[in-house]
């Protein structure tokens, strides 16, 4: 009797240790960020201001006139040289960071 109560005792110790070390294991590594979710809106080329490389364009939400200030880069800023205030235009975008980057304009 006093085996088979060791022995018993032996195999709980051995349970309890193997269960701790697979609870011990390394966390995880955190999940990848998720990419941004690339957005469009149509509306109308406000302004376009080189310096702070950036682009204004009004839209309707739930039937509101609304002003997105977005960010592009150089290449864009070149090929935005064609619009005039009042075209209509669409465009890509992407928030990253708490700003909207633009991915493409066009004339809608």
């Amino acid at each position: 009797m006093k085996k088979t109560l060791m022995s018993l005792m032996a195999a709980l110790v051995a349970v309890a240790v193997l269960a701790g070390a697979s609870l011990a294991q390394a966390p995880a590594a955190p999940a990848p960020a998720k990419a941004a979710a690339v957005k469009t809106i149509t509306g109308e080329f406000v302004a376009m201001d080189k310096t702070a490389k950036t682009v204004t364009v009004k839209y309707l939400v739930d039937k509101k006139p609304t002003q997105m200030t977005l960010g592009v880069d150089d290449t864009m800023l070149t090929a935005l040289a064609q619009f005039k205030a009042g075209d209509q235009v669409k465009v890509t975008y992407e928030e990253m960071g708490g700003k909207f980057i633009a991915k493409t304009i066009a004339k809608a």
